[in-house]
Formats: structure tokens, C-alpha cells, sequence
């Protein structure tokens, strides 16, 4: 009777439906966060906008995922984990890509930023240079040279 009623409540706990909007939690604290973020992609790129925001909402969908494998995990009891451990670990893989995905996109940025940055860097010291001949040919004027 104990092992029937155990597989009830897992069966129960499986099946509960995902939490379809939530107002609070660390998902949404990154959304808010990173507004300043897609702000300044869509100035740069707004195609790369819209793929940060597809990668962090799927990270978020990912760790809303994660939430509920570890509350079931948790809620299970010693003897439904070794159910209850498969999904956990899956939910935790695809939480971990899905981080992982959004700092290899935030990381081809600022890669893609420090190139543009030396590049404008390099520009401006060959700017300075030619005032610098420019200036002393001025100069040089001036005195009567």
C-alpha cells in the first residue's frame, strides 16, 4: 500500500503543470536587468537583439524548468529521488547549455566590440599623428622657417 501511494503522489508530482506566468523569481530579475542591454544590441543590431532575448528567455524557461525538477526532487522524499533524479539532471543540462549558450553569445559581442574599439583607437593615433606633422609645419610658419 506504501509503494502504491508513493507512486501516486510521483505521478501527481509529474504532472503538475508548469507555472505559466511568474512575476517574480531570478528569471525575471535578469530580464529587468538586462534591459539597458537589448537597448544598446538594437541600437548596434537589432537581429542581435532579438537573438539575446531568445537565448535569455529560453535560460529563463531553463531555470523555471530546474525549479520545479528540484522542488519534485525535494518533495518526493528519499524514496521517489531515485525517480524523480533523471529529470532533475536533465533539467540542470539544459539549464547549464542554456547558459552557457547566452555567455558564448554575450562573449562574441565584446569580442566583436574590442575589435571595433582598437580599430577606432588605431584610427584616432593616426589622426593625432598627422595634426602633430601639421601642427609643426604650422609652426614652422609662423617662426618664418
Amino acid at each position: 500500500m506504501a509503494g502504491r501511494l508513493a507512486w501516486l503522489v510521483l505521478v501527481a508530482l509529474l504532472a503538475a503543470p508548469p507555472a505559466v506566468a511568474q512575476t517574480a523569481g531570478p528569471g525575471r530579475a535578469v530580464a529587468d536587468d538586462d534591459t539597458g542591454y537589448v537597448e544598446y544590441l538594437r541600437r548596434q543590431d537589432p537581429a542581435a537583439a532579438g537573438r539575446f532575448v531568445t537565448l535569455r528567455d529560453a535560460r529563463a524557461a531553463a531555470l523555471a524548468e530546474l525549479q520545479q525538477a528540484t522542488e519534485r526532487y525535494n518533495a518526493g522524499g528519499p524514496a521517489l529521488r531515485p525517480v524523480s533524479l533523471p529529470a532533475l539532471q536533465q533539467a540542470r543540462r539544459r539549464y547549464a547549455e542554456a547558459s552557457l549558450a547566452v555567455l558564448d553569445f554575450v562573449d562574441a559581442v565584446d569580442r566583436a566590440s574590442i575589435v571595433k574599439l582598437e580599430t577606432d583607437v588605431e584610427r584616432l593615433k593616426r589622426g593625432l599623428g598627422e595634426r602633430e606633422k601639421d601642427r609643426a609645419q604650422l609652426e614652422r610658419m609662423l617662426r618664418g622657417d
